[in-house]
């Protein structure tokens, strides 16, 4: 086609012809003989390559097409020939060693009142199946698994040992994910959220470290049917998972076989540690009644005159650390036993009781003997007769005054001890208290 172009192309534009041989109108005739044929070239050109594109299109839905024929017949030689009823290894009387790993993509809930903790996560399991070998071509490393064709695979019976409540994702479909690798190999994974039980100890709350038990063991085969063990690191956790109230520490996989009357089992387990995070009780709780305990010292140097201000104070005081202990009560389990947060609440109380106590122990002394004294000395003056009250009227009055003057000393002196006692007390017993518990 190219060479009958430049043919006509030579004759077309030789001079010689046309100045011997072509008129105008000929010259134009010439010309769209040319055109003409360069299009008819174009357009054979398109059909070519048209065609070498649906050539290409045929040869890649052609292998398509024979890889997905031989997944097909893979799994139908297998299926044909598989019974899920029975483990592998099963007529050989061999336990299956499942390996076992927890990929954590959240945990949530941590409640010490109801000492529970929820957790979402990837359940994943692996083991390997001689029934199901198959033979791979290249470029074939694994087949994957519809939900429905699972449903034909033999999977462990694993069980959660101290689960509340547990579910499987089913949003848009089962969360259940499984491969075949052709040496009999079969990964499967599935997305569990669940609630578990998580027994605590608050002897040091606000400042315990908590470490909640997992456990996970067989429901109806033994260990000579089906052996699980972890697949290390038996438990991770997903980039920037952060609680509000605990630092989640790594966890340590133990074993922890047992015995049935029914025969022994394998159970596999672990430990989450749990730190908590007490500044929030620091802010809500310490900060509060720290202010509150000094703030009944205030009454110490008010004068000992000033009772309703003194005994304002005091009821004040009272009634609002009494108030801030019992929320405290309130953001965790009801035990029978002294927490950290209890001895601290029972100190403030205790010193803020005290101030009070304190003031009306000054008033006793400030009137009690001042009344004392003045009954002894009436009695003075009737033993010595009428005559003495004219001689001994100034007497009396300078020695009642006298008196009461010192009654009232010794009261000052009481507020003066009380004003370094309280606050020493105090700062020893926080010295004590915050070394013991945050170390």
């Amino acid at each position: 086609m190219f060479k009958e172009i430049g043919s006509i192309s030579r004759i077309l534009f030789n001079q010689d012809y046309y100045r011997n041989n072509m008129t105008e109108a000929g010259m134009l005739c010439k010309m769209n003989i040319l055109l003409i044929a360069c299009i008819l070239n174009c357009l054979s050109f398109s059909r070519y390559f048209v065609m070498g594109l649906n050539q290409t299109n045929v040869q890649r839905v052609n292998t398509a097409d024979n890889d997905t024929m031989i997944r097909e017949n893979i799994l139908e030689n297998i299926l044909s020939k598989y019974d899920k009823r029975f483990p592998p290894l099963y007529n050989k009387a061999q336990p299956v060693e499942v390996k076992v790993q927890i990929y954590v993509v959240g945990i949530f809930g941590i409640d010490e009142a109801q000492m529970k903790y929820s957790m979402s996560m990837y359940l994943r399991q692996q083991w390997t199946d001689s029934r199901l070998k198959y033979d791979a071509p290249a470029g074939l490393t694994k087949i994957e698994l519809d939900n429905e064709i699972k449903k034909e695979i033999w999977v462990p019976d694993l069980s959660f040992m101290t689960d509340m409540d547990t579910k499987v994702h089913q949003v848009t479909l089962p969360n259940k994910m499984m491969f075949l690798y052709p040496d009999g190999f079969v990964s499967y994974s599935t997305r569990v959220t669940g609630t578990f039980t998580c027994f605590m100890q608050l002897h040091n709350f606000p400042f315990d470290d908590q470490s909640c038990v997992f456990e996970m063991e067989s429901y109806g085969f033994t260990a000579a049917t089906v052996s699980f063990r972890w697949d290390e690191p038996g438990m991770s956790f997903k980039d920037g998972i952060v609680h509000s109230q605990f630092e989640i520490g790594a966890a340590k996989t133990y074993l922890c076989d047992r015995e049935y009357p029914s025969g022994n089992y394998t159970c596999i387990g672990l430990t989450l540690p749990l730190k908590r995070r007490y500044g929030f009780y620091i802010i809500q709780v310490f900060a509060p009644s720290m202010l509150i305990v000094v703030l009944s010292w205030v009454s110490f140097w008010l004068n000992i005159d000033a009772a309703p201000a003194r005994v304002s104070l005091g009821i004040l005081t009272v009634l609002t650390i009494s108030t801030n202990g019992n929320l405290s009560v309130g953001m965790s389990q009801q035990v029978s036993y002294i927490r950290a947060i209890d001895i601290w609440n029972s100190v403030c109380l205790f010193l803020v009781f005290g101030a009070m106590v304190e003031y009306a122990y000054v008033c006793v002394i400030a009137r009690v003997q001042q009344r004392r004294k003045r009954e002894r000395l009436h009695s003075n003056i009737s033993l010595n007769g009428l005559a003495d009250i004219e001689n001994g009227k100034i007497t009396e009055k300078v020695t009642e005054q006298h008196q009461i003057d010192k009654d009232r000393e010794n009261a000052r002196k009481i507020d003066k001890i009380s004003r370094i006692t309280f606050p020493l007390a105090f700062v020893v017993f926080n010295v004590i208290y915050w070394v013991y518990y945050l170390s």
